[in-house]
């Protein structure tokens, strides 16, 4: 069993895009069974998981009511941002594991860690740290017709921030408000979408280097220092 609800994400899907479904569409009540009792095993599944790993589960459930309505968010939750396969879970069981906490994070919190780091993606991204590095030096207006970028998740998240507030921010703020946007463009590229090109005036021109354009530059140079010292 490797899908949360395939059949809900479809319905959650198809009501996104605008395509109601009809009162008339037909699903047997053994499908509608079948479908309640795999989804209702995962989420089991998952919240044992979490009770073993964070001991002060009961301070987030302190009762059967409130244990059973918080499963039904989660699946809610899971469905509405795109985690629907058991290797999505598993890496955010990994990252639990490896907090010290005793207690159950929240919904949001597991979505966010459910995604894979960008160098765990095949082919890698660069770290947080490099990207933001890159999206700093990239941000000068000097930079702007010679920028490169590792890829285009790096650009988007840079344009995402900000190309004139992120520079103006501390260094803390600043690599905040980049990690969100980039991990953003992250999770898309996991999910298989396909980023937009860097558009091509942010594209890095090819430099032409000539003897001809140097003696130029240079003679350029000794004009303006000559003019200078009149």
């Amino acid at each position: 069993m490797r899908a949360v609800s395939t059949v809900a994400a479809q319905a959650m899907t198809k009501v996104r895009h605008g395509e109601f479904i009809e009162a008339t569409t037909e699903v047997s009540a053994q499908a509608r069974q079948d479908q309640a009792h795999a989804t209702g095993k995962v989420i089991n599944q998952l919240f044992r998981q979490l009770r073993s790993i964070r001991t002060a589960w009961r301070q987030a459930w302190p009762d059967k009511k409130s244990y059973m309505e918080s499963k039904a968010t989660w699946l809610q939750a899971f469905i509405e941002n795109g985690i629907c396969t058991q290797e999505q879970i598993d890496i955010g069981l990994i990252r639990c594991r490896a907090e010290p906490s005793d207690f159950i994070p929240s919904v949001g919190k597991f979505i966010q860690g459910c995604v894979p780091a960008p160098e765990m993606l095949k082919p890698p991204l660069p770290s947080v740290e490099t990207a933001y590095n890159q999206a700093l030096r990239n941000c000068y207006p000097a930079m702007r017709d010679v920028a490169k970028w590792f890829h285009p998740a790096v650009y988007h998240a840079t344009a995402a921030a900000g190309f004139s507030s992120l520079p103006l921010l501390s260094r803390e703020l600043g690599l905040i408000s980049f990690e969100k946007r980039y991990l953003e463009q992250v999770r898309k590229v996991w999910m298989g979408q396909q980023l937009a090109p860097v558009p091509v005036a942010e594209l890095a021109a090819p430099s032409k280097r000539t003897p001809e354009v140097g003696n130029k530059a240079l003679a350029e140079l000794r004009a303006r220092r000559a003019g200078a010292s009149v």
